[in-house]
């Protein structure tokens, strides 16, 4: 759904800069490159950050703090979702059984 047609920024777009970072209504509109218009879809940015912001502290505070981004190894033959669980928990590469 757009969130401001003048500019053509769907939600998505406005999910992806918070995801990357942004945290202000204002820094929202900078990465989604918005020109001055308008300005009628401020409203609804200040509420999806704030929705966000909200959301992500509410995470932090149940997690213990911002989890740490890590790649998910790929899954190759004799790799089940078992082996990658327990070689994640145990910090590597636990022994493969033959």
């Amino acid at each position: 759904m757009y969130v401001c047609i003048c500019n053509a920024v769907t939600e998505d777009d406005v999910n992806g800069c918070m995801a990357s970072g942004c945290r202000t209504a204002r820094e929202v509109k900078a990465a989604c490159g918005f020109k001055p218009g308008c300005g009628t879809c401020t409203r609804r940015i200040h509420t999806m950050v704030s929705e966000y912001r909200t959301a992500s502290e509410l995470a932090d505070a149940l997690t213990g703090g911002p989890a740490g981004l890590a790649a998910v190894p790929e899954q190759g033959p004799g790799r089940g979702p078992e082996q990658i669980i327990a070689e994640s928990e145990e910090g590597g590469a636990a022994p493969t059984a033959a």
